[in-house]
């Protein structure tokens, strides 16, 4: 994966420059389930190579959001744009409208329970998207999937199934999956959660590596002290609102917002 290390813009060109680096944005998204607001209007941009951590209680709205930053949730509200294109509601694009096919195609997505097809290899399940939904042939879809089964550590697991893999190693695979299909971003929704402690770490180092690369991710985590770490922003959800935002350094080391002081003295003992 090619490092993110964008030249410096001249004065007169910034604003441009701004305006074109941001890969999603969200705008205004609510979502609702019944007569429950669970996202109120919530407005978030991720611009390229940046890393922007979501951290905050459980129910607050955090994986339902990122969902939406998808559209694997419709919004009742708002919208998506990638590269500054609407996101529409059907799955094929029309006129000005991106569909949500084309989205996932350029945005990728890990869940919290792996999400593997257990009839098929590591292998088989890596190329499954290239070769099914980017129609590349499948002597290029398995390179380009080796490539990334490497770099999680996984290549001696090739011809593996996931019934034979930890849960660490099923959550490197899900990884390795969702970079075969070279995503301009990646958004990972709880990736260590189903995971037994003495595994978390091994799939946070493949996080951590993809951030020193310059991929740009949305990550929902509750591992505090690595979102201090991998982070370019931290954004603290509550109650379906963004409560505050800012560098890991404000929001995790020196909050001045009274619920995030309570939310975060929960880690620090």
């Amino acid at each position: 994966m090619t490092s993110v290390s964008p030249a410096p813009a001249s004065s007169a060109s910034a604003s441009l420059q701004n305006a074109s680096d941001i890969v999603l944005e969200a705008r205004g998204i609510t979502k609702c389930f019944g007569a429950l607001t669970v996202l109120h209007g919530i407005d978030l941009a991720l611009k390229a190579g940046e890393v922007v951590s979501i951290i905050g209680p459980s129910g607050s709205g955090k994986s339902t959001f990122i969902r939406c930053m998808n559209m694997l949730e419709k919004p009742d509200a708002g919208e998506i744009l990638f590269r500054n294109r609407r996101v529409g509601e059907k799955y094929r694009g029309s006129g000005d409208l991106l569909g949500q096919g084309e989205l996932r195609r350029h945005v990728g997505m890990v869940f919290q329970h792996f999400n593997l097809f257990p009839h098929m290899s590591v292998l088989e399940n890596v190329i499954e998207g290239p070769v099914i939904v980017q129609r590349k042939p499948r002597a290029e879809a398995v390179e380009i999937a080796m490539d990334y089964i490497a770099k999680v550590g996984l290549a001696e697991k090739r011809d593996a199934r996931p019934d034979q893999l930890s849960g660490g190693q099923k959550q490197r695979v899900a990884i390795a999956r969702a970079l075969a299909m070279q995503p301009d971003a990646l958004l990972l929704d709880e990736v260590t959660s189903a995971l037994d402690p003495e595994l978390v770490g091994e799939v946070l180092g493949v996080v951590r590596d993809l951030a020193n690369q310059g991929m740009t991710m949305v990550i929902v985590t509750h591992e505090i002290s690595f979102a201090a770490d991998v982070s370019d922003r931290v954004v603290f959800m509550e109650n379906g609102r963004i409560v505050a935002q800012g560098s890991p350094d404000a929001i995790l080391r020196r909050p001045d917002n009274e619920r995030l002081k309570a939310f975060l003295a929960r880690f620090h003992g």
